[in-house]
């Protein structure tokens, strides 16, 4: 059972209504909530969420409009809105949260770098800014410019696949 569990089972009540309330069809309420919880559930295992229910509303949001934008079931929608004014580019709440988590991780995997090799990495990566620009300004060969970035994508790649490896394994135990 995950930690996500108990705060769900005892909000149900409330994320049906939730729901309810914002679809005119009574009897797709329990597919949205029903797609939200293995939402929430698969994003448990990925990371520990603080606040699930809080979760769960975003998500429910996301699995409705989703809905409308495939193309669904426009009619569930409360109101007498029209499809299209719904449909937003913006990424649903637990896109977001997958992004932020990515980045978060890829944050952590460039601290863990030598000052050099992450400023090496940064100037050519994030500054967009040559090799050669970059061995001139740091005073460094060319070869060891290469080599920094050559390291760097190595202990990065290394670094994302052992902390997705890690977390993997360690939701394996909890299960």
């Amino acid at each position: 059972m995950s930690n996500a569990t108990s705060p769900l089972l005892a909000g149900m009540g409330r994320l049906k209504s939730y729901v309810r309330k914002r679809m005119r069809d009574p009897d797709g309420v329990e597919d949205v909530v029903q797609e939200t919880l293995a939402r929430v559930m698969e994003q448990e295992q990925r990371q520990a969420i603080e606040h699930p229910l809080a979760y769960a509303f975003r998500v429910a949001d996301s699995v409705i409009l989703a809905d409308v934008r495939k193309g669904g079931q426009a009619r569930r929608l409360a109101g007498e809105l029209d499809p299209l004014e719904l449909v937003c580019d913006m990424p649903l709440a637990d896109e977001v949260l997958d992004y932020r988590e990515r980045f978060a991780r890829f944050e952590a995997a460039l601290a863990r770098l030598t000052p050099m090799r992450r400023t090496v990495f940064r100037l050519r990566h994030v500054d967009g800014k040559s090799r050669q620009e970059i061995a001139s300004e740091l005073g460094l060969s060319l070869e060891a410019v290469k080599k920094h970035l050559v390291r760097a994508m190595a202990d990065l790649a290394q670094a994302l696949e052992s902390d997705l490896g890690t977390a993997g394994e360690g939701q394996e135990n909890n299960g």
